[in-house]
């Protein structure tokens, strides 16, 4: 009789501790690139399942700081589910319930990644008999395993730009001309104009002369026949 009674107080125990210990069953979320500043990239959420009576009909994700609903674009998702907007910071996918016992799986696109150390993303996930499981704590360094933990991946850090030379860039400005001595190019050909034009005047004066000294003799020359 004590050994049925020890049995039972240890299944009772055993269920206590089942119902007050957190669900094996949580989200999963994991990125691609999972790299800081990443642009365009893959989300991927499993929601498993943990109701045996009723499938997921709905998953609405949290983004944190740096990542807007507007950046999220629905790539792959249940059949007939749908992403709405829910809030600002928040989106939702949702549709027909699954069957029961499968796991509720979409993906989207993130436009740009925050560069930060890691990123939490904090689910509500809804059956299709109205029970929500909300996964929204975040990990920390005082509750490193929370009992319903929000996915957190943790980001590479976003790789180092090579820092750019500037080139020497030379100064536009005409520079001065060099300042000089010598004559200007027209002067020669002035120069040379006047030496020929005191060439012609002494060929001229030196015919003249001649006309004269010839004149001369002619008239010396009749004067002589006269007398």
């Amino acid at each position: 009789m004590r050994h049925r009674w020890a049995i039972v107080a240890l299944a009772a125990a055993a269920a206590t501790v089942t119902a007050a210990s957190p669900a094996w069953a949580h989200t999963d979320a994991k990125l691609t690139p999972a790299r800081a500043g990443a642009a365009n990239a893959v989300l991927s959420v499993d929601a498993e399942a943990e109701s045996r009576t009723a499938g997921t009909t709905s998953v609405q994700v949290y983004l944190p700081e740096g990542i807007a609903a507007s950046d999220i674009t629905l790539l792959k998702a249940p059949p007939g589910w749908k992403l709405s907007t829910t809030t600002p910071n928040s989106y939702t996918v949702a549709g027909p319930a699954v069957p029961v016992g499968q796991d509720a799986e979409h993906q989207v696109r993130v436009r740009q990644l925050p560069n930060t150390a890691q990123v939490s993303f904090k689910i509500l996930q809804k059956y299709g008999d109205g029970r929500i499981d909300r996964w929204i704590e975040v990990p920390s360094s005082a509750n490193p395993e929370p009992a319903n933990p929000a996915p957190t991946v943790k980001l590479a850090a976003a790789p180092t730009a090579a820092p750019s030379s500037s080139p020497t860039v030379e100064s536009s400005s005409p520079s001065a001309p060099p300042a000089t001595d010598a004559p200007v190019t027209a002067a020669p050909a002035a120069s040379t104009q006047a030496d020929a034009d005191n060439s012609g005047m002494l060929v001229l004066l030196a015919g003249v002369a001649l006309a004269l000294v010839a004149l001369a003799g002619i008239v010396v020359a009749l004067r002589r026949r006269r007398s």
